[in-house]
């Protein structure tokens, strides 16, 4: 899925004098601006799915100074909560908007923030403004305040470079509660206290708050899982994982049937516990993505051990399971080689699955167990065969 995620504008600084009964024109106390909250992606180990996350996301922004030295509050930081093996990129920019505003590339040597200055204000002059602006004015001083021998501060013009240069994201989150910052807030702008300098006694301007980040990200959920089921459709996938586990995907006598990742809890006497999960089926071309391919393949990436789930009655079964292999092979080099271990399904279905299984045992050397999931037949046999190579 594809969101926006925009951190909160900072607030704006504060134009303000200090007054008192006998102080006529006291000196500058406008407080500062509070800057933006932030947009984080936490880990949460309840998720299942990437449905909690909206497609635009905006922290809270930060409030505006006030009199008497009063800062704003920051923005409160916006956190949401993913599932477990999310991974978190940047979509490509668009090529229009990935140069500066004025059209100028900007360099990556020294000297930038002077040249972004002036890029910058080129950029304003062409829209009609100026250095202004940047600046909040004491009411009614707009054409009496002399900005040209103001400097805006470094972090703001840094803060702008990283804006326009956002360097690409991506993160892989996998540990409940890891979290990952994927827009900034805006900073908050200064007071006029900050302006006071030998030639400039009572500045009557203050700093606005720059916006925050704005980011397009792509999110894609792989499924994290100890034990991933692959097989061809119809072969059992669901029925087997409904059999060792606590979870109820949906059965039905017609292929793709399963059409999103189920993940059971496979439970022992001695607390050990594993996860398995059932891939939708995979088809001759999966890995070039037809049908639903890459959406089924990626969360086979993650898991430690592959089941792979025959269905023995079938004609030379054997041949399904090499072309599971290629599959995997072909979409992730070396898949194919983790611990993985065969089941024999539908083993019940006659004389020709028991012939079948006599046959594959002579031809390869990855353990196979013949069961047959709809009767939980030797179940308990195949739950420990894949608890052993996990362990």
């Amino acid at each position: 899925m594809r969101c926006t995620a925009v951190g909160g504008a900072g607030g704006s600084g504060c134009v303000c004098f200090f007054r008192d009964t006998f102080v006529a024109r006291g000196p500058p106390n406008g407080g500062n601006g509070g800057g933006g909250g932030n947009v984080w992606f936490e880990v949460d180990e309840n998720e299942t799915s990437l449905n909690c996350v909206k497609q635009q996301l905006k922290a809270r922004p930060g409030t505006n100074g006030q009199g008497k030295s009063m800062h704003g509050s920051s923005g409160k930081d916006l956190i949401v909560k993913v599932p477990k093996g999310t991974i978190v990129r940047e979509a490509p920019p668009n090529p229009l908007l990935a140069k500066s505003s004025n059209g100028i590339e900007l360099p990556n040597g020294t000297g930038f923030l002077d040249t972004l200055e002036k890029d910058m204000l080129q950029d304003m002059r062409e829209r009609g403004q100026d250095k202004n602006s940047w600046f909040v004015h004491y009411p009614r001083w707009e054409d009496r305040n002399d900005l040209t021998k103001v400097l805006v501060p470094q972090e703001f013009k840094a803060f702008k470079w990283e804006l326009e240069n956002p360097e690409p994201l991506r993160f892989d989150l996998t540990e409940h509660g890891q979290r990952a910052l994927v827009a900034r807030g805006g900073l908050g702008g200064f007071g006029n206290p900050h302006f006071i300098s030998s030639t400039e006694r009572q500045p009557h301007y203050a700093l606005r708050g720059l916006a925050g980040q704005r980011r397009v990200l792509e999110l894609e959920l792989k499924t994290l899982a100890d034990v991933g089921l692959v097989g061809m459709p119809n072969a059992g996938k669901s029925t087997f994982l409904g059999a060792v586990s606590n979870a109820h995907p949906k059965i039905a006598p017609y292929p793709f049937t399963t059409l999103n990742p189920y993940i059971g809890t496979v439970d022992f006497r001695d607390t050990f516990q594993m996860t398995v999960a059932d891939i939708p089926g995979l088809i001759p071309g999966a890995h070039r993505n037809v049908g639903l391919g890459h959406s089924f393949l990626r969360h086979v990436e993650r898991s430690r051990v592959l089941v792979y789930i025959v269905d023995v009655s079938r004609n030379e079964p054997w041949n399904d399971l090499l072309a599971l292999q290629q599959e995997l092979d072909l979409y992730y080099k070396g898949l194919s080689s983790r611990p993985s271990l065969v089941v024999a399904n539908k083993a019940d279905m006659g004389d020709q699955a028991r012939q079948n299984f006599e046959r594959w045992q002579q031809m390869t050397s990855i353990p196979i167990i013949p069961a047959s999931a709809k009767y939980k037949k030797n179940i308990l046999k195949v739950t420990h065969t894949i608890r052993q190579l996990l362990e």
